[in-house]
């Protein structure tokens, strides 16, 4: 009989949505076409590559737990 897998973390899903909504933000934030306030700043690109950071470091570490259990 074959051996059950045991199934990936909640981390490792986590870390793939905050690397997409990371993608999304900072692509909202390079097509933004409005002049706002403090727009030379480019929060939603600091916010969008936080997430990505963080996404890959969730989804990497989840990928890590997995393998080693």
């Amino acid at each position: 009989m074959s051996e059950q897998r045991e199934p990936l973390p909640i981390w490792f899903f986590v870390g793939v949505i905050l690397a997409v909504y990371g993608v999304l933000v900072i692509l909202g934030d390079v097509t933004n076409l409005r002049e706002i306030r403090l727009a030379h700043l480019r929060p939603g690109f600091w916010w969008g590559g936080g997430m990505l950071v963080f996404g890959a470091v969730f989804t990497a570490l989840g990928l890590w737990s997995h393998r080693q259990g």
